[in-house]
């Protein structure tokens, strides 16, 4: 049940033009809603709140929704203005009278982003920004560079899968699961690399590849990973081995964004 709506964003500030609508969202966290976010948390299925986002917009494009409590109390916390459009007990009327009362202002372009640097441009939203003022500071101290890539998709052919253990390892994730896409375009990026896979972590596991599983033990190289889990390990990871991969909202059909972090030029005095 939905308790209470904000607009936030340039939509809200009165742009004549926005590029979408920022919508923050407070609702009744029931048994129910609470299954839905923990099965598709769980279950690597993309966006947890899909289900609450279809209720309220349908497939309505530019509508931006914010569901999180403490992602709201964030923006708030770092100046960003939040109108209340409606609450329990409102009147459409009273919602629309709102809407109304917001003035046209052409300058009311995108705000200021910040904690920004060229290689997010354009994903910042899936990074948050505590995260993305830590990756730039550990760049700026030169523990870390990032660069960022397109990542292909597996080739259909790949051989990845060839192996009983290595299909054993990926059933953790559905056929069709987004995380499951993500995991065989890294490892099929790490191939491109010259990499060998008994050096990769993929999302906290290491692989059961024929070297392992015959006795060969070694430090991870590359680490790939998603949804930011252990980031605050990138710097320290990488100042033993070559880098680490971080799909960026892995998706069931559109194109995969990733960011590569490797050594910096004073890497080594991270451990120092």
């Amino acid at each position: 049940m939905v308790l209470q709506v904000w607009l936030f964003g340039s939509f809200a500030r009165g742009a004549v033009e926005p590029h979408d609508v920022d919508i923050a969202i407070r609702f009744e966290r029931d048994e129910r809603i609470t299954e839905v976010v923990l099965q598709s948390l769980f279950s690597g299925r993309g966006n947890p709140y899909a289900p609450l986002r279809r209720a309220l917009a349908g497939t309505s494009r530019g509508l931006q929704f914010q569901f999180d409590d403490s992602a709201r109390e964030q923006l708030e916390a770092e100046g960003t203005e939040m109108l209340p459009l409606w609450q329990r007990g409102d009147t459409l009327t009273q919602a629309l009278a709102v809407l109304h009362g917001i003035a046209e202002d052409p300058n009311a372009g995108r705000a200021e982003r910040h904690d920004m640097i060229d290689a997010v441009d354009g994903l910042d939203r899936y990074i948050p920004r505590p995260v993305r003022a830590k990756l730039i500071e550990w760049q700026q101290q030169g523990f870390i560079t990032i660069s960022r890539i397109a990542l292909p998709d597996a080739p259909e052919d790949t051989g990845l899968l060839a192996t009983p253990d290595m299909r054993w390892a990926f059933r953790r994730w559905g056929d069709d699961s987004p995380l499951r896409r993500a995991a065989l375009a890294g490892l099929a990026h790490m191939q491109g690399l010259g990499v060998q896979l008994d050096d990769v972590e993929l999302a906290g596991q290491r692989l059961p590849t024929p070297r392992r599983r015959a006795g060969h033990r070694s430090e991870p190289r590359w680490w790939i990973s998603w949804k930011w889990q252990g980031y605050s390990g990138i710097p320290y990871c990488i100042t033993s081995g070559d880098g680490w991969l971080a799909v960026i909202q892995p998706t069931r059909t559109r194109p995969l964004n990733a960011l590569v972090f490797q050594p910096g030029p004073k890497a080594a005095a991270f451990r120092g």
